[in-house]
């Protein structure tokens, strides 16, 4: 049985997750907030050439993959903040159904 590890090597940068929050100001006003969830180390790779992701009738860009220890709970609705640069969670693989890595494409 060989057991899968991770190179700390490759997750050289520290992103921060973040989650909408909808909230209401004094006047009612309903005001979206992105809310910090948590800050992990990641691998961040530029995706070569331009691939697209169908998603019904949108096409939405991928620019890139972003890899991260498994965390329970995360969705495609959150996004990330590297550096001041935000990148949008397209969609979220699960590398070999092991729980140990996700792999993010942004």
């Amino acid at each position: 049985m060989s057991r899968y590890r991770i190179n700390p090597g490759e997750l050289r940068h520290i992103i921060t997750i973040q989650k909408l929050n909808n909230s209401q100001n004094e006047y009612g006003e309903v005001l979206e907030v992105w809310e910090d969830i948590l800050n992990v180390r990641a691998g961040i790779y530029p995706i070569s050439g331009k691939e697209f992701f169908a998603a019904e009738t949108v096409n939405s860009q991928i620019t890139h993959k972003v890899k991260i220890r498994y965390i329970k709970g995360l969705t495609p609705n959150m996004r990330i903040n590297f550096n001041n640069r935000i990148f949008s969670i397209e969609s979220i693989i699960n590398f070999q159904e092991k729980n140990f890595e996700l792999q993010l494409l942004c």
